[in-house]
């Protein structure tokens, strides 16, 4: 039986038998009735804490992260495809001293894509050394780089300075204009103030798209 009603029911018999044999009197009644209600406050007070610990224990925890967006990188052409000529110092007749990209032979008129989205910064028809080719700035991330794409065929390249390209847009095919030996694409990285960066590490840490 709860401990309150136990001791209410007492005060009420113990009240009606001193009333009976009239030795009842009206402080000790009172008295008893006061030390109730205090036990019942506390017991209800003692019910509200354990309805609080319980409703801090059942309320469900909110996620600890965030939601992180990220740039989507492929490669250029597939990622299996041979590499001729790698980034830095080289000797070779009638080359660069300084390789400032990677060659990839995929084969003539193979589709070359966009690796990420961006905007065309650089747009030539043909030149003496690349050719023809195009230069697109990415924000990948947060952080700006330009990513390149030489001797492409002619009449394959028709996007302008100021074009917007998505990732896996066909900006030309694999060609052999300007200064080159063989079809192959002349791919290469710079960063915001156009320093040449070896392409092979970026794509290892950025791609995040199969072929």
């Amino acid at each position: 039986m709860n401990t309150f009603v136990r001791r209410a029911l007492a005060v009420s018999v113990a009240g009606v038998c001193l009333t009976a044999v009239g030795t009842f009197t009206v402080p000790a009644a009172v008295a008893a009735i006061q030390q109730a209600q205090l036990d019942a406050t506390a017991q209800s007070f003692e019910l509200s804490s354990s309805w609080a610990t319980a409703a801090a224990v059942l309320e469900p925890e909110r996620d600890a992260f965030g939601v992180t967006e990220f740039s989507l990188v492929q490669w250029p052409v597939g990622a299996a495809t041979t590499i001729s000529s790698g980034f830095g110092y080289r000797s070779c007749a009638g080359c660069s001293s300084f390789h400032t990209g990677v060659d990839f032979t995929p084969g003539e008129g193979t589709p070359i894509e966009a690796v990420a989205d961006g905007v065309v910064v650089d747009s030539t028809v043909a030149d003496g050394s690349w050719g023809v080719h195009l230069s697109i700035q990415h924000d990948i991330d947060g952080v700006v780089f330009i990513t390149s794409y030489a001797h492409m065929q002619t009449g394959s390249m028709s996007l302008q300075i100021g074009d917007t390209v998505s990732r896996g847009d066909v900006i030309g095919r694999v060609g052999s204009t300007g200064q080159s030996n063989g079809a192959h694409l002349h791919f290469t990285v710079q960063t915001a103030d156009r320093t040449f960066i070896n392409p092979l590490p970026w794509l290892t840490a950025h791609v995040n798209i199969a072929d």
